[in-house]
Order: structure tokens, then C-alpha cells, then sequence
């Protein structure tokens, strides 16, 4: 259905989109803080961290809009919309986004767009649209030369001085650390440039193999510092994390960042 409305500058209006016609939700199959996105690609978590709140809060102070990739059903997208923000929400899940559309209320569609799409190879932006960029636990489904060709589309997409805001899987994570780890560190000593990349996660976590696929990136600060640089970023903040009450991923288990476009 999405994909046969024209895009504009920002993606599809909400308001473009017969909103009636898009079939009631379902209910959502929920595992702990999380629901299961439509196209298994992982899980949608309700809940926000440090940099995903520094987002919110940024989009509702400015008349410009952000965007968000891989945002889901939209747990962050109503936050933003409700303080202020613009917001353009891509997601590679059409049901996703109409999930999102369904469940937005009515005063808040005139400041969304959607734009369903893989990111980054079936997706555009004009240069200089968007004052923040976030990804959060979505970059780590590409692998590293995808994810560099996603640094600079985000550096050419993002005004001069714009922020953009990632969250993802780390090295330390629970459930790979213990098998996977090994690995990482021979990755390094070979001098492999992207020493976290996993061809099959289902191995290390069986317990997601239903929901994610067999790909996954878990990253470090050393190798994301070294390469935001080399794509035009400069690093503000970058360190590993884990969300309150999470009891699966350790203290380590996520790494997170904000870059300013330089």
C-alpha cells in the first residue's frame, strides 16, 4: 500500500495516506521490554537510553525535521512527535510503518512522513534535509562496507553541524560474548578491519533465531571511533551501556555514540 503513494522531499505525508484503509493492528508478540517487528528483523524495545532521549529532546527544540531508521512501530517516533518534532520514520517494514501510521494520533500526522525502504541502498534524501539523524539497534543487521556507505549518504542527508544518534549490539553482549569473543580477538590480531561482523548469530543465540536473521554486526569504540572520522563525524560521546532492567544483554552489551556532521 505505501509503496504506491509518491514520495516527497521527506518520504510519504502521513497525511497523504488513507489511514483507514490499512488493516486494524494485530496484537504483537511481546518478550520482556520488546516486541517482535513484522519482518523479522529483530525487536522493537520499549525503552529509550541516553542518546536516543538526547534525540527526542533535540527534535522537539528545533522547527527542522530528524530522522529515524529502523524505528519499527514507532516507540521513539510518538515521543518525538509529542515534543514537537518533525520526523521522518524509515523502516525496511512496510507493516512496520503502518503500524505506526495506525497508531498515531490524529493532531501529530501533519509533522510525520514515512519512507518504507532499505536503508541505505534504496533510499534518498536531498542534500542538507534532515538537523539529526538517530539508528538505534538497527545498523547492526549491515555489514561494514553497507554501513560505511550509510555514513555518507547520513553525511551528505544532514545539515551543516547535525547530530546523528546510533545504538547497537557491542562485542560484550551476553549472548555472544562467551562464544564469540574468541573470535573477535583473533578478528583483531589479523587486523580485520570489521573484527565483529558474525555470518551466524543463530549459533552464538539460538534463543532470537525466530526474530533476527542469521547476520549480525556487533561493534567496539575503537573500531567506530576510528571510523566516523574517515566519513566526515565527529565523535561527541561514545561508550558502552546496557538499558535499566535489562536482564539478557550485561552491562556492556550495547555501544552507543553521538556524531556531529564536520
Amino acid at each position: 500500500m505505501l509503496k504506491e503513494i509518491t514520495k516527497l522531499k521527506l518520504g510519504i505525508p502521513a497525511t497523504a495516506v488513507n489511514i483507514d484503509l490499512i488493516k486494524d493492528v494485530d496484537q504483537i508478540k511481546q518478550l520482556r521490554d520488546e516486541l517482535v517487528v513484522s519482518n523479522n528483523f529483530g525487536y522493537m524495545k520499549m525503552a529509550t537510553d541516553e542518546y536516543t532521549d538526547m534525540f527526542i529532546a533535540g527534535a522537539g527544540r528545533v522547527d527542522e525535521p530528524v530522522l529515524e531508521i529502523g524505528g519499527a512501530y514507532g516507540y521513539v517516533a510518538q515521543k518525538v512527535l509529542k515534543a514537537g518534532g518533525k520526523l521522518t520514520a524509515l523502516d525496511i517494514g512496510e507493516r512496520n510503518l503502518e503500524v505506526l501510521l495506525k497508531q498515531t494520533p490524529k493532531e501529530y500526522l501533519k509533522n510525520l512522513h514515512v519512507y518504507p525502504a532499505s536503508f541505505p541502498e534504496e533510499v534518498d534524501f536531498p542534500a542538507e534535509t534532515f538537523n539529526a539523524v538517530l539508528a538505534s539497534r538497527v545498523l547492526h543487521f549491515l555489514d561494514g562496507k553497507t554501513l560505511e556507505n550509510g555514513l555518507d549518504k547520513l553525511h551528505k542527508w544532514l545539515k551543516p553541524n547535525g547530530k546523528f544518534y546510533f545504538t547497537a549490539i557491542s562485542v560484550e553482549h551476553d549472548a555472544i560474548r562467551e562464544k564469540f569473543k574468541p573470535i573477535y580477538q583473533d578478528n583483531l590480531k589479523k587486523e580485520v578491519k570489521w573484527p565483529g561482523e558474525i555470518e551466524n548469530q543463530h549459533i552464538y543465540a539460538p534463543e532470537h533465531a525466530s526474530y533476527v536473521p542469521e547476520f549480525i554486526h556487533a561493534f567496539d569504540i575503537q573500531g567506530l571511533s576510528r571510523t566516523l572520522p574517515q566519513h566526515g563525524f565527529q565523535v561527541e560521546k561514545i561508550g558502552l551501556f546496557n538499558y535499566v532492567g535489562d536482564t539478557t544483554a550485561g552491562d556492556k552489551g550495547h555501544i552507543g555514540f553521538v556524531a556531529t556532521k564536520v
